[in-house]
């Protein structure tokens, strides 16, 4: 039987973070999705410790879904001893690794590691088949967002549902696949009106409404001019804020 599960959101917005901070969000504490710059911080607001977390999930390598990692990584140095996977596009170890150079920290992050016998760090590249990490069940997506990238949804396995998750998109056949196989689905929306060429619109919610209208959707990776509107079923969270679902 499925049980109950929290989500919490630590930022709700896009890129430009309009009276919102950048997307990134918790499933039951333990699962970290997007390791945006504001991660840290808004776990620490929230009373969430990130040594509790066990696979954190990146969707694509632009700055505001990944920019947290330094961040993320050092806050745990000489806390932590359990396990920690991280799941992205391929090259995600390199890319993540040469974040820590380009901000100086990769000498002391191994520093530190050395000295305190650091934690197994795994990293695990999709491929779009169903894989594993932690214990945790999911499959990567190829969704429409910057043709520059390789850029992935994600159906999760958690506590006998499937969360799907957008990633950054356009409405294409990889989000519609995802909200296929979805009990829930969190969704980007990066504006109001006008469909854009790489993300969704309320246009584009709209037309996946009418086409999953049972989906239970919970948007994220909002503009300022994205508000709560009468599209039955849709759920506009708040940045720091707590439901179960």
């Amino acid at each position: 039987m499925a049980e109950p599960i929290a989500l919490t959101f630590l930022g709700t917005g896009n890129f430009n973070a309009q009276g919102r901070y950048w997307n990134s969000f918790l499933i039951d504490d333990r699962l970290l999705v997007e390791p945006s710059p504001i991660a840290l911080p808004h776990l620490h607001r929230t009373g969430r410790d990130a040594t509790q977390i066990e696979v954190i999930f990146l969707s694509h390598f632009h700055a505001d879904h990944s920019f947290g990692w330094p961040f993320l990584l050092l806050s745990q140095i000489g806390r932590r001893t359990t396990p920690l996977w991280i799941v992205g596009p391929p090259g995600i170890e390199a890319f993540l690794d040469n974040m820590l150079r380009a901000g100086a920290i990769d000498h002391l992050v191994a520093a530190a590691r050395a000295a305190v016998g650091g934690f197994p760090l795994h990293f695990v590249e999709v491929n779009g088949a169903t894989q594993e990490a932690g214990g945790v069940r999911f499959r990567a997506v190829t969704v429409e967002h910057d043709p520059a990238l390789a850029c992935f949804g994600y159906l999760i396995e958690h506590k006998g549902r499937t969360l799907g998750y957008s990633g950054d998109t356009r409405l294409c056949a990889g989000l519609r696949e995802i909200a296929a196989g979805a009990d829930l689905l969190v969704l980007e929306c990066n504006q109001a009106h006008g469909q854009p060429a790489v993300h969704m619109s309320l246009e584009g919610v709209r037309t996946l409404r009418a086409e999953c209208p049972d989906l239970p959707i919970v948007l994220t990776h909002m503009g300022a001019d994205v508000t709560p509107m009468d599209i039955p079923g849709l759920r506009l969270p708040a940045d720091c804020e707590t439901f179960t679902v």
